[in-house]
């Protein structure tokens, strides 16, 4: 296509070294129909890339809105997509730290049920045996032969129960109390990891939402390059033919007034 605009370029070239010298003038005597001939055959052969560069700029803005709205639509859809990372994430986290907080009440209402019936046991232990002290010293009180040596030894078997009872009580409020603490310790524990867990969650979800958007203004700047390229190059590709025929034409003086 381009091969035949050169060639009716030079036709033109032709017919201007061809035309003749008015007498008296400045002016040429040239075949205006087969310069008008040239001419309209130039246009009818125009190439592809000039008729769509003119298509292109003719629909610059519709591409540009397009752009825009798809731009917009990402960026929404990201967004979107963000919000509902971000609700999951904070839902999980809520969840999470309800069931940590029902784990760790249950575990200490069960350390201090099992502490309590460990005291309880030991109160029960300690009954019985100043129970049975008291009744081996009463026994040893009724024979009237062993009464004073009875007295010390039910005073001793007294006082001895009354130690155990004391260490059997001491040790079953250590063994609760470590219970309660350890139970403590691990509900504290439970909770810290589930904290972590949704602050981890979160943090993903908004580093996700963050490379969404980067991604979608990234898309929007190609779809702008891409489209200001090809305006660019269109409307050079124009320029460029509308100098080729400048110059080809601008050899004729007063083009209204030539003769056939």
């Amino acid at each position: 296509m381009s091969t035949n605009i050169e060639t009716w370029l030079d036709e033109i070239d032709n017919i201007l070294e061809a035309g003749s010298k008015v007498p008296l003038s400045n002016k040429i005597g040239i075949d205006a129909k087969a310069l008008k001939t040239a001419i309209e055959n130039i246009r009818l052969n125009m190439p592809n890339e000039i008729t769509q560069a003119r298509a292109i700029v003719a629909d610059r803005n519709n591409i540009l809105v397009k752009a825009k709205n798809e731009a917009v639509s990402v960026v929404t859809s990201a967004q979107e997509k963000s919000r509902a990372l971000i609700s999951t994430a904070e839902d999980k986290v809520r969840t999470l730290v309800l069931k940590t907080e029902d784990y760790s009440k249950n575990k200490i209402a069960e350390a201090e049920a099992q502490a309590k019936q460990i005291v309880n046991t030991a109160n029960e232990d300690a009954k019985i045996i100043r129970a049975n002290a008291q009744l081996e010293a009463a026994a040893m009180v009724d024979s009237s032969e062993i009464v004073i040596q009875s007295k010390a030894t039910a005073e001793s078997i007294v006082k001895t129960a009354q130690d155990d009872a004391a260490s059997t009580l001491a040790g079953a409020n250590a063994q609760a109390e470590n219970i309660v603490s350890a139970a403590t310790e691990q509900a504290e524990r439970t909770l810290a990891d589930a904290k972590a867990r949704s602050e981890a969650a979160i943090d993903n979800a908004n580093k996700w939402s963050s490379e969404i958007r980067i991604a979608a203004g990234d898309f929007i700047e190609d779809i702008m390059k891409t489209a200001e390229q090809a305006v660019t190059t269109s409307l050079a590709e124009i320029q460029n033919a509308r100098n080729n025929i400048k110059n080809v034409t601008g050899k004729i003086e007063n083009p209204e007034q030539i003769e056939e």
